[in-house]
């Protein structure tokens, strides 16, 4: 019906929301960002290089920013404290791996930010849109540490 799967934009972008979708969606991100925070933990003590250090420390706060906010977006709209858990995974093999798991991840939450902001309403949505930039920085940072760690 619409060629990309999303209905055109004068039915779209929070003019028609569900409530109960879109908090299905932030309990959803809100897990995998605290899964992520605690893995963005993990291999910043993997890690001897100062720069990988301050790169994961600073994605670690925008995990945690990311998480605060959606908790309060997710209160506005329910009246109620979110009841999120954390998705259960195991020890990377590696360092490398760590960061891949990571970056996959990522991948698969831009996908969910990208469904939430869509059917969220109006007035969170200039909330959210950072958070879009903020994961695909993520995953270009990802890259980068790999790259490096690989290459050089």
């Amino acid at each position: 019906m619409y060629d990309s799967g999303y209905p055109p934009q004068s039915e779209a972008f929070g003019q028609h929301y569900n409530n109960q979708m879109v908090l299905r969606l932030i309990r959803q991100i809100m897990g995998w960002e605290s899964f992520d925070e605690l893995m963005i933990d993990y291999l910043i003590g993997q890690t001897k290089d100062p720069g990988a250090e301050q790169i994961l420390y600073d994605m670690r706060q925008d995990e945690r920013n990311h998480y605060d906010t959606l908790a309060k977006i997710y209160t506005d709209i329910s009246g109620q404290r979110s009841n999120v858990q954390t998705p259960s995974g195991s020890i990377p093999e590696s360092y490398e791996a760590g960061l891949g798991e990571v970056l996959q991840r990522k991948g698969k939450m831009m996908k969910l930010y990208v469904h939430l902001y869509i059917h969220s309403p109006l007035q969170y949505q200039s909330i959210l849109y950072p958070f879009l930039s903020e994961e695909q920085t993520h995953m270009q940072m990802i890259n980068y540490l790999l790259i490096r760690k690989c290459c050089l």
